[in-house]
């Protein structure tokens, strides 16, 4: 059956019998990957995130402190957008870093990252007026994360196939390590140090783990750009009506997503009563407790497929966050944010995997990478900001999360349409050769199981 002109040129190269993953997988074998340096390429990646995510998972604590001592005279929604700003930078970021890493200027990109990144953290010591932290945090440090992650999880997702999965996992647990270490070290150092050199040796840390990163990824990368430039954007992803449902999927769970990492020290020791050292370890325990979820998906995403398994945690996430309405001590907010963790956790490290597969062409997987980064960054701009300003500290803090949880069941039903639109447009435009060519590993029960 002769199928229709698809809208990229690089699938007119591959035959009709084969699958986008098995043209990736073959470019995979041809090249030599996940071999010794794949795998050096993931452990950078994970220091890449610990020094971008990690920086970003952390900023509970600085909030907390913001609220109680730095600017206690600022209200909570004004300072609510330093990390907002930080975090709505570093994703939406990829919109231009990842046409950038497709083009070859991948050693330009982690070097200016590099710089940009350590030096917002060290203007940050310097601070001490609203606008100097939200300059040096939320711009200066977001800027530098997102030239960062951008091409490190890139490289990852390009020279993976079969373990994709697993090289996603080890790269992305760096945001959970993150999250661990630069609370604690702020946490004890701050009261002994003061402010400005508590963030000093964070900026060493963080600059110590980017210069080990470079020095494992740039001698395995080589910048050259190719000859055919294209454009910032993928005008074919606008077209696909599965990744374009995928990204709405997204920018939903996104609004949801960063509000409980956020907000749980203000709500530790404000709501529940615990001290401000327990606070900030509440915020280390739920870091913490993303691990074991992270590692867990990859499993379960290789036998059932990484769609299938992202709904089935943004389902049990979605009724965790319902149920923070009856979380009012310490222990139970203890046991919530190990929980919360646990199921949010991976949302994080699939989104990456399934985007390859709804790329049609694999030297757009960082473009389209970027593009669906975006679609967070949007949600993550709605989420804390909204919950912050309808939050009152004192008594009414839960509605929010059932706003949060309400957004996140529409996100998990959006992910149920994406691969319904997928077929209906593939069929509808393509025919039967191209919606092999296109084939998804997720089955047609996989397909069906969304929906319940």
């Amino acid at each position: 059956m002769a199928s229709a002109k698809p809208p990229s040129e690089s699938l007119q190269a591959i035959p009709a019998t084969v699958t986008v993953s098995q043209h990736i997988h073959e470019n995979v074998a041809k090249e030599g990957h996940e071999g010794v340096d794949a795998w050096l390429q993931a452990f950078g990646a994970f220091l890449v995130y610990t020094a971008t995510w990690g920086l970003l998972s952390a900023y509970g604590s600085y909030e907390s402190f913001y609220e109680t001592t730095l600017l206690s005279s600022t209200p909570s929604t004004t300072i609510s957008w330093v990390g907002t700003l930080q975090g709505v930078i570093l994703i939406l970021g990829g919109v231009v870093t990842g046409p950038i890493f497709d083009r070859g200027y991948i050693r330009e990109l982690l070097i200016i990252g590099t710089i940009t990144t350590v030096l917002g953290v060290m203007m940050l010591s310097l601070a001490r007026e609203y606008y100097q932290i939200l300059l040096a945090q939320g711009v200066c440090v977001g800027i530098g994360s997102a030239i960062l992650y951008v091409p490190s999880i890139s490289l990852v997702a390009s020279r993976f196939q079969q373990r994709r999965p697993l090289a996603m996992f080890i790269a992305t647990s760096g945001t959970a390590v993150g999250g661990i270490i630069y609370p604690i070290i702020f946490s004890r150092l701050q009261p002994k140090l003061g402010f400005p050199w508590a963030i000093r040796v964070l900026g060493f840390v963080t600059l110590g783990e980017l210069i080990i990163a470079m020095a494992i990824i740039l001698p395995n990368t080589k910048s050259k750009a190719p000859h055919n430039v294209r454009s910032l954007l993928d005008p074919t992803a606008f077209r696909d009506p599965a990744f374009m449902a995928f990204c709405v999927a997204l920018f939903l769970m996104w609004i949801a997503y960063w509000v409980p990492f956020f907000l749980l020290p203000t709500f530790a020791q404000f709501k529940a009563g615990a001290s401000s050292n327990l606070a900030f370890y509440v915020l280390v325990i739920c870091n913490a407790s993303t691990i074991p979820g992270r590692y867990l998906a990859v499993p379960l995403s290789n036998r059932v497929g990484p769609a299938l398994t992202m709904g089935g945690f943004a389902l049990a996430s979605s009724v965790l966050l319902f149920g923070w309405i009856g979380v009012k001590s310490v222990g139970s907010t203890i046991v919530w944010a190990v929980l919360i963790a646990l199921f949010m956790g991976p949302l994080a490290v699939l989104y990456p995997i399934i985007v390859p597969h709804l790329s049609p062409d694999k030297d757009l997987v960082g473009t389209r990478i970027g593009i669906s980064s975006a679609a967070a960054a949007l949600g993550t701009l709605v989420g804390f900001p909204v919950t912050s300003a309808l939050n009152d500290i004192e008594t009414e803090i839960f509605w929010k999360s059932q706003y949060a949880q309400n957004l996140t069941i529409v996100a998990h039903r959006a992910r149920s349409c994406a691969y319904v639109l997928e077929d209906w447009g593939k069929g509808l435009r393509y025919g039967t050769q191209e919606i092999q060519r296109r084939e998804l590993y997720i089955h047609e029960d996989a397909r069906t199981a969304l929906w319940m």
